[in-house]
């Protein structure tokens, strides 16, 4: 029996890889079928230890367990269901960290994701660019609408491309891989799709990603440390004049922050900046314990008055104000802990300085939206977070 649940693990394991860049419903049945392996898998006394030694896994716990506790403090818990439920998603650490995963799985776990992602980007160039029409003219069952770029929404793919481009770039430079060609071409084909899609999140992490690597490598040559900056500048300007997509969601960002704000003449403050300004002055109301678990939505549809629907917004876009507001500093601490404590961890491998990549991009992230509640990026980080903790270097 244990030999197909472990068989079983393995497979499910490699799928997750296919399904994350692809189907949000594929992957929730995926994680249940892991979930369902780890339980009959047993060894609970084995998995309780590796989770009683791990710091982050206990961070993520005490943040779930203040969560539960928020609902004993503030007037209004509206969104506390839906809370719960993002919650519940920071379990599948633990089922993954002490899953009996062979190292054979997470390098095929690695690839299947790559590959995948790969493909998910030649279809969103080929949409975007009117090469094929979209995928749900092809397929009726796939409800699609504007937001979608391929497979899943245009935002959440962009961050996914983002992080495949950072990983295929370290094995390229840093491991002897037989697949070089192979690898440049998927890093093409995802720095395209990136750059031809509105999401900007990742774009950022692009070159933030692209600008270490240059630094990295050439810190102790000046002139072609210089070269490689401009170059990657270069890039960016010829993507500005030519691409329109990049360039209309650029100068959108610089005139919001040039007219503190505004987005316009005659239009709405940015909401992102509403969602800052009046987050922040709330905060330092009540910066110890928050106003309670679930309470950001209500507070803002009641209090502010900006014009905008915050009916249609459960956070402030940025993950540390939102968990501050409702949980208050001890919150804000605890969400910390979880990187700060996984940063100590990859840090420690051989190449650890290239593994921290991962956490530090998801914490840029969270800056700009609240993706440690969004579905597919939680499990797309849980994801290959297990691989850039699990993998032994050769």
């Amino acid at each position: 029996m244990n030999r197909v649940v472990n068989k079983a693990q393995q497979v499910l394991f490699i799928l997750l890889g296919i399904t994350i860049p692809t189907s949000i419903a594929i992957t929730n049945l995926v994680i249940g079928l892991l979930a369902l392996c780890w339980i009959i898998e047993g060894d609970f006394k084995n998995k309780f230890k590796a989770i009683k030694v791990s710091k982050w896994i206990l961070s993520v716990f005490a943040l779930i367990a203040l969560y539960g506790l928020g609902m004993l403090w503030g007037n209004t818990h509206l969104n506390a269901n839906w809370q719960f439920q993002r919650l519940a998603l920071l379990l599948v650490f633990p089922v993954l960290r002490t899953m009996n995963l062979k190292q054979e799985t997470i390098r095929n776990g690695v690839v299947a994701f790559l590959i995948t992602t790969f493909i998910s980007a030649i279809v969103s160039i080929a949409i975007n660019n009117n090469i094929i029409l979209p995928i749900d003219e092809y397929f009726s069952f796939i409800n699609y609408d504007w937001s979608i770029s391929a497979f899943i929404k245009y935002n959440y793919h962009n961050v996914i491309l983002s992080l495949s481009f950072t990983i295929s770039l370290y094995i390229l430079i840093e491991k002897k891989s037989k697949y070089k060609v192979a690898l440049v071409l998927f890093i093409i084909a995802y720095a395209i799709s990136i750059f031809t899609e509105r999401g900007r999140a990742g774009q950022v992490i692009f070159n933030l990603s692209a600008l270490f690597y240059i630094i990295y490598y050439n810190r102790k040559h000046l002139l072609r440390l210089l070269a490689f900056i401009i170059l990657l500048f270069s890039f960016q300007f010829i993507v500005y004049k030519t691409t329109k997509v990049y360039k209309n969601r650029f100068d959108a960002v610089s005139n919001i922050i040039v007219n503190n704000g505004e987005a316009g003449k005659g239009k709405l403050e940015d909401i992102r900046y509403v969602f800052v300004r009046e987050s922040v002055n709330r905060i330092l109301q009540k910066p110890i314990w928050g106003y309670g678990t679930g309470s950001f939505g209500k507070i803002f549809i009641d209090e502010v008055d900006s014009g905008h629907d915050f009916q249609l917004h459960t956070t402030p876009h940025n993950q540390y104000l939102y968990v501050w507001f409702e949980l208050g500093i001890l919150g804000l601490i605890l969400l910390l802990l979880i990187f700060y404590h996984q940063i100590k961890e990859l840090f420690k491998k051989q190449d650890g300085i290239h593994r921290v990549l991962l956490p530090l991009s998801f914490m840029f992230l969270m800056l700009v939206d609240s993706y440690f509640f969004i579905f597919i990026l939680t499990i797309a980080y849980i994801f290959l977070y297990t691989i850039y903790s699990r993998y032994e270097s050769e």
